[in-house]
């Protein structure tokens, strides 16, 4: 009896030690600004509160996934029949000029990208190196364009904003921009914070034009060996590093990123990831750029993350834009990147 009646009180202890860690997590989620915004948007847009623990989620919209690749992602919704270009193309363009009336584009000629990327093969021939780093002043004289895609590129922009207005300016109305990101969750980015508006909008006020000392550092501080076994043998999935709770930590790639940092103050361009989003937090920020007017694209098409995909789908996700009227309204716009919040 009596030891009937200690494992009763056992039981119930853990019980209550497991309902307070309940709570204190439920706490700590119910208090993130992630989360928060996410709530807020959905319940704005569905007129009900998320369901289930309504954490920050995004679905295929207005097009359902059905097992598309990661390149008809990125194409199926183009006008391919008329004239566009492909931003850094590299040696995996998703176009081909000998099918399609395409400029492949990049910040520097043919000559410069082979012997930057020396370790790549097949690097595709660049018919407009960025003049001034400006896509307008680059494309203008071959404006209007149909389409413009950039897979794998707005990450790297020092100034996004003023990249897809430039963009926009070389489009025709109704014109598509086509992008890719890489998901935090799945790539060297997982232990950054992912990206705010508040971000972005001050490097288009400020008119960044190179990656600043913030991008650079939070970059260079905190890429990690994860997802990166074809470079380090070493590296580790993601979720080993979420399962494992601390006790597994990815390796940090740059050893000094104090002095990378500095070297940025300078105005030298230094590469880096200078945006991170998950397809959640994508949606969410440009959302909010667009309430402010300065966003010419509305949503048309998007892609979260598919994890289960075979090609370079299982890491990124595709946005697919569409270049509006000057007179859209902004909340048009905006309700526009709501729509496909999970």
């Amino acid at each position: 009896m009596m030891g009937t009646l200690l494992g009763r009180v056992g039981f119930v202890a853990r019980n209550r030690r497991l309902r307070q860690r309940i709570e204190t997590l439920e706490k700590f989620v119910d208090t993130s600004a992630a989360v928060l915004q996410y709530r807020r948007a959905y319940f704005e847009f569905h007129g009900k509160i998320a369901p289930a623990a309504a954490l920050p989620m995004a679905k295929a919209w207005p097009n359902a996934d059905c097992g598309l690749s990661y390149r008809d992602k990125l194409l199926s919704h183009l006008a391919l029949s008329g004239k566009g270009a492909e931003i850094g193309p590299l040696n995996l363009p998703l176009l081909s000029k000998g099918e399609h009336k395409v400029l492949f584009v990049d910040h520097l000629d043919t000559a410069g990208i082979r012997k930057k990327y020396g370790h790549l093969e097949g690097v595709a021939d660049i018919d407009r190196p960025m003049i001034d780093g400006s896509i307008e002043a680059t494309l203008l004289g071959d404006a209007p364009l149909d389409y413009v895609v950039a897979s794998q590129v707005m990450e790297h922009v020092p100034n996004p904003i003023k990249w897809m207005n430039e963009i926009a300016s070389v489009l025709t109305i109704g014109g598509l921009l086509s992008i890719s990101l890489p998901d935090r969750r799945m790539t060297f980015d997982l232990y950054r914070e992912e990206t705010n508006a508040a971000d972005m909008i001050a490097a288009y006020l400020n008119e960044i034009s190179v990656p600043d000392a913030r991008a650079v550092y939070d970059h260079h501080s905190l890429a990690s060996a994860v997802n990166m076994h074809f470079a380090i043998p070493e590296s580790v999935y993601p979720h080993e590093v979420i399962s494992g709770k601390g006790a597994i930590a990815a390796k940090i790639v740059e050893p000094n990123p104090i002095e990378i940092a500095k070297a940025a103050r300078s105005g030298t361009y230094l590469d880096a990831h200078c945006w991170v989003f998950s397809p959640a937090s994508f949606l969410l920020t440009m959302a909010q750029i667009a309430k402010e007017g300065i966003l010419p694209f509305r949503c048309k098409q998007f892609y979260p993350t598919n994890e289960a995909a075979r090609d370079r789908d299982n890491h990124s996700f595709v946005a697919v834009l569409e270049k509006v009227d000057t007179g859209t309204p902004p909340e048009d716009i905006r309700r526009s990147y709501l729509k496909a919040l999970g």
